[in-house]
């Protein structure tokens, strides 16, 4: 992710998993948690359920590149958790660039 640091260590991931506020929807799961910094780090993960590495790989590519897109804007100083969960793969990236945006307001981290 150009635009925004990877989340790394698992005791941020904790840290959001802990006292984070979430929203679940079809596709995904986002939980935040305000950071110490002035910037924002995203963390990505997958249910070990989607079986076989390449498809959980290119659904992290996708959403990489629906974060990295023009249009999509987070605002800054947050930890930021995006659990992906589809029902049944594959997914357009429409539906997951629509779903991570309605996600983002409704925890509040879209201006």
């Amino acid at each position: 992710m150009a635009a925004y640091p990877r989340l790394k260590r698992t005791k941020a991931f904790q840290a959001v998993y802990r006292r984070g506020r979430w929203a679940r929807g079809r596709l995904l799961s986002i939980g935040t948690a305000p950071n110490d910094s002035t910037r924002t780090q995203i963390g990505l993960r997958t249910r070990r359920g989607l079986k076989g590495a390449a498809l959980r790989n290119r659904l992290k590519r996708q959403l990489r590149a629906v974060i990295r897109a023009p249009g999509t804007s987070i605002r800054s100083g947050f930890d930021i958790v995006v659990v992906l969960h589809p029902p049944a793969p594959p997914i357009t990236t429409t539906n997951l660039k629509q779903e991570f945006l309605v996600l983002c307001k409704r925890v509040g981290v879209a201006p």
